[in-house]
């Protein structure tokens, strides 16, 4: 009797430690992106000549930030962390190709928004070179459901 509690207890440790790593864990990337702003959206006012905005997707489930750069190297997103409250701080992908087009087109990163978010706040974003030279790119989401 005692081996069966045993095994039942250390199973549902096990379960209870999946559980709790699975609800703590942060998306690492962009789980899309593409050439162009957000599908589906209408680009912020704000967002004219070129300044990056980010804007809710599917309901505040996800959420798109779009940068502006060349065509031909596109100004991608490595990774995210949420650093705090609700302040995210994206990390731009490095440039690996050594020419670049001199033109400036969007592009957009979709991320899933991690259960941290309070999609009813403002949530601050911090976009930061890959090798942390530069001023970063910073810029507000306005809380879910205002424009």
């Amino acid at each position: 009797m005692r081996q069966r509690v045993r095994v039942f207890a250390a199973a549902g440790a096990l379960a209870a430690s999946a559980l709790l790593v699975a609800c703590t864990q942060q998306p690492a990337g962009p789980v899309q992106q593409y050439a162009g702003e957000p599908k589906g959206v209408e680009a912020p006012a704000r967002s004219a000549g070129g300044a990056a905005f980010a804007v809710w997707l599917k309901e505040g489930a996800r959420f798109a930030v779009t940068l502006y750069g060349s065509s031909s190297c596109p100004p991608t997103v490595d990774t995210f962390e949420v650093t705090g409250g609700n302040e995210v701080k994206l990390t731009r992908a490095k440039v690996t190709q050594k020419a670049c087009t001199a033109d400036y087109a969007p592009f957009t990163s979709v991320f899933a928004t991690p259960s941290a978010i309070r999609i009813g706040s403002p949530v601050k974003i911090t976009v930061a070179s890959a090798d942390g030279t530069g001023d970063p790119t910073k810029m507000v989401l306005p809380p879910y459901g205002h424009d």
